[in-house]
């Protein structure tokens, strides 16, 4: 029996840290949620393929993982997606006195930070039409809710 739960949590392990390579190549991008259309919007070369329900997440969340929307990523691309634009808006700030907002969230055991209302939307993008998104944040490099647009 001893075997079979570790040859099952071996397995699980070993899916649960390999991305597939289609997901690997969804890029992900961050706006204000309460934005300007015109800062939130995609290029024409972009699809829509579906957008999440708002949820609430923390800081530490968005921030402190290695890939906090592998899940999503992983999903559009099984749809066809190879880019995600996350919506986010700071709905509460920081409450821990020690942690300034200058600090990374990660250097601030045990808070979990800001709280932010999020929403993911993903595209089927031309690759022109990601040559031309320079102005949203991509995600993939800089997982800041604050750096968006």
């Amino acid at each position: 029996m001893a075997r079979w739960c570790l040859l099952l949590l071996a397995v699980w392990l070993s899916s649960c840290a390999t991305l597939p390579p289609e997901a690997a190549r969804v890029s992900v991008y961050q706006a204000p949620l309460d934005g300007l259309p015109a800062q939130r919007r995609m290029p024409a070369g972009c699809r829509l393929l579906s957008t999440s329900a708002r949820r609430s997440t923390t800081e530490l969340d968005l921030t402190g993982q290695k890939d906090p929307f592998r899940a999503e990523r992983v999903a559009a691309a099984a749809a066809g997606g190879n880019a995600l634009l996350v919506l986010t808006k700071q709905t509460m700030s920081r409450r821990d006195f020690e942690c300034p907002a200058s600090s990374p969230i990660t250097d601030c055991p045990p808070s979990f930070g800001a709280w932010y209302d999020i929403q993911i939307e993903s595209y089927a993008c031309t690759p022109e039409a990601l040559q031309a998104i320079p102005g949203l944040t991509d995600g993939s490099r800089s997982r800041s809710p604050a750096r968006s647009r």
